[in-house]
């Protein structure tokens, strides 16, 4: 069955072979968080970064991540959560051997836009150059800084 226009519009692709579902937006919230479901390959995740303006709560749903959070590395299992405050250098990736699901929440949601860096209108997700040369444009935008490559 093909997918709707309404429901592509709610997907984004992540560096590394993420695939991120929009479950909640900041119109939706009153712009208190922005969320949205991440589907993890081996190996996917992001470059190591910082928010200047948001706190981010991961809960594993399926399989397992592991979180580098300010020099610290920890490994959750699904069931399990993790929080990064603002300002705080961190990463994530799926360092398991089968995808990993997780839910993405931001507080408050004006990082939504960022996301649009994962934007396709194809329905499939973009070369890995395309995505981080997306990331590194809209990240000043939204108070991100990319410190470099996930130490994981």
């Amino acid at each position: 069955m093909l997918e709707t226009v309404a429901s592509l519009e709610r997907i984004r692709f992540g560096p590394g072979g993420g695939v991120y579902r929009i479950v909640a937006t900041a119109s939706e919230t009153g712009n208190t968080h922005f969320a949205f479901e991440a589907i993890e390959p081996p190996g996917g995740g992001p470059p190591l970064h910082t928010h200047a303006n948001e706190e981010e709560f991961f809960h594993v749903l399926e399989g397992e991540i592991t979180f580098w959070v300010d020099g610290r590395v920890r490994r959750v299992n699904e069931g399990g959560s993790a929080f990064v405050p603002r300002g705080v250098p961190h990463c994530f990736k799926n360092c398991s051997r089968r995808p990993a699901r997780v839910l993405v929440m931001f507080t408050p949601a004006n990082i939504e836009g960022f996301f649009n860096y994962g934007e396709s209108t194809t329905g499939s997700a973009p070369p890995e150059s395309v995505l981080m040369d997306r990331i590194n444009l809209l990240a000043p935008k939204y108070g991100l800084e990319i410190l470099g490559p996930s130490p994981l």
